[in-house]
C-alpha cells in the first residue's frame, strides 16, 4: 500500500529533524574462498535534535533517532514481493561519529539487500533495481547520500 501525501510529508519531516542521510556498502561472502559480492547493505543514519547535548549510547534520545530511522526504513521499502529479501538490522545501541560528517553523533538503521534464496548468488539486476528504488524513495523524502544538506541549501 503506497503511503498518502500526509505520510510522506511526516516522514519528510522527520528526515529534516534528525538530518537523516545515507550510505551504500557492498555485501559480501566467501564462497570456495572466493570472495564474491552477493548483495548490498544500505545504511540510513541520522542525528540527534539540534537541542541534545552529551547523548549516551541507547539513550531515549537515540532511541527517538532510531525509531524514525524505523520509519523511514519500512517506508523506502518494494512494496510487492521480489526474488529478492530485505531485511532491516535491530538497534546495535551505539553512537557513531564520521569524519565525512564533522563527527556529529550518529545512530543507524541498517538494511540488507540479499537474494530471498540462495544468498551466495552474485548481485543480479533485481537486487540493484531494489536498491536504486530505495535510493530514490530516500532522496524524495530530502535525504541525501553521504552527507546531510538542508533542502533549503538546494536552492542557493
Amino acid at each position: 500500500m503506497e503511503a498518502t501525501e500526509t505520510e510522506i510529508q511526516s516522514l519528510a519531516a522527520l528526515v529534516e529533524r534528525f538530518r537523516v542521510c545515507w550510505e551504500v556498502w557492498p555485501e559480501y561472502m566467501f564462497i570456495k574462498q572466493e570472495k564474491r559480492q552477493i548483495g548490498f547493505t544500505l545504511e540510513i543514519v541520522g542525528t540527534h535534535e539540534a537541542d541534545i547535548e552529551h547523548p549516551t549510547p541507547g539513550c531515549e534520545h537515540c532511541l527517538r533517532v532510531f525509531a524514525a530511522l524505523r520509519q523511514i526504513g519500512v517506508h523506502i521499502l518494494p512494496k510487492e514481493k521480489r526474488p529478492t529479501g530485505y531485511e532491516i538490522q535491530i538497534y546495535d545501541h551505539a553512537i557513531r561519529y564520521t569524519p565525512k560528517r564533522r563527527n556529529r553523533p550518529e545512530v543507524s538503521l541498517a538494511i540488507k539487500i540479499l537474494h530471498r534464496h540462495e544468498f551466495e548468488l552474485p548481485v543480479d539486476e533485481c537486487e540493484s533495481r531494489c536498491l536504486d528504488e530505495m535510493k530514490q524513495r530516500l532522496r524524495d523524502l530530502g535525504a541525501y547520500e553521504g552527507h546531510w544538506r538542508a533542502r533549503m541549501e538546494d536552492h542557493r
